[in-house]
């Protein structure tokens, strides 16, 4: 692919394995500094963060500081041009997005 990635920022959430590591691997591979979020690292995402410009950060996204810490990290990169959330789950809103409370 041609993305015009390169010196991007990129976040990933629930880049330890699945999706999340595809998806980081994908942006890191386009150019992206990719700052990857999980609670636990992997060896997969280790071994990504040993060959590519990616950055762990252990974060718990279901706490009320968490989204921030990992944010606070991503922008120690620069301005975040890219945001794959790819953690948690709810039950359907029909209300959209907006309707998911902290509590959810």
């Amino acid at each position: 692919m041609q993305l015009e990635l390169e010196g991007k920022v990129a976040v990933v959430t629930g880049a330890s394995r699945g999706i999340g590591l595809a998806a980081a691997r994908a942006l890191a591979a386009e150019g992206a500094r990719v700052v990857a979020g999980a609670r636990s690292n992997s060896v997969e995402l280790d071994a990504l963060v040993g060959t590519a410009p990616v950055e762990f950060v252990a974060v718990d996204l279901s706490t009320p500081s968490g989204p921030a810490d990992l944010a606070a990290a991503a922008l120690a990169s620069g301005p975040i041009d890219v945001l794959i959330n790819n953690v948690g789950a709810a039950k359907t809103r029909l209300g959209g997005f907006l309707s998911i409370t902290d509590e959810d």
